[in-house]
């Protein structure tokens, strides 16, 4: 089965923009958090990669950000992402959360199956959508990011990234009063605050999770069409 989402049926005009790593300026998670959990990344020199036009306002997002806020870094958990591990990294979030409810992988129980299937797909784009609508990370446009302290610390934001809880919402603790939830919903801002003055927009159920050029950017700015395809490598 697969989900269709509001952006999927947004034309592509590909603009054939180049995918290029991004440079040290940005700092990444290291070793890439998918790598070390097997998947089957063909050439580890592109794993940091993201379309040029990207890489440009990633790197004045993090200007930006320093001038608000000196002791606080972007860091980059994944990028561009070749369909192979988005098939891996799919296959494994629907393993775990059938295995959570105590089904297999074989879909004897039809109807908890596509239940759950549901909720994968709405973190994780199911890799058999095709080409005309590509997986966002496929298309070298889409970026999961966070911020880090002056010790590399990473920011808390009140739950990890690529969790699949309500709490992944980028505004599930706006109306929360505790102070604990409020400095989580105000590092959330920020981060939203600084990836937005430069044109990306977030996902609707992902704090972390930023698009320029893709199908969820078009469908977001109500745009004719997404600039960037699917990249196969």
């Amino acid at each position: 089965m697969h989900s269709l989402k509001p952006w999927h049926n947004i034309p592509i005009f590909e603009n054939n923009e180049r995918l290029v790593q991004i440079p040290h300026d940005i700092k990444f998670v290291e070793p890439h958090p998918y790598l070390k959990l097997g998947a089957p990344y063909k050439n580890i020199n592109q794993i940091w990669c993201l379309r040029e036009g990207v890489v440009t306002l990633l790197l004045e997002a993090q200007k930006y950000l320093q001038s608000k806020r000196n002791d606080l870094s972007l860091i980059v958990y994944d990028s561009w992402r070749p369909l192979q591990v988005q098939s891996f990294m799919f296959n494994m979030a629907l393993k775990d959360e059938l295995s959570k409810s105590g089904i297999s992988f074989q879909k004897e129980d039809r109807d908890l199956y596509n239940n759950i299937a549901k909720k994968v797909e709405k973190f994780w784009a199911n890799p058999l959508s095709g080409n005309n609508s590509p997986p966002p990370h496929s298309t070298g446009g889409a970026l999961d990011v966070s911020l880090i302290d002056c010790s590399g610390e990473f920011v808390e934001m009140g739950c990890s990234i690529d969790s699949m809880e309500e709490s992944a919402e980028p505004d599930y603790y706006n109306d929360q009063n505790d102070n604990e939830f409020f400095l989580w919903n105000s590092n959330r801002r920020l981060l939203k605050e600084t990836m937005l003055e430069f044109g990306f927009v977030q996902h609707p159920n992902e704090w972390w999770h930023f698009s320029y050029g893709d199908q969820l950017w078009a469908w977001k700015n109500e745009k004719k069409n997404a600039l960037y395809g699917g990249i196969l490598l």
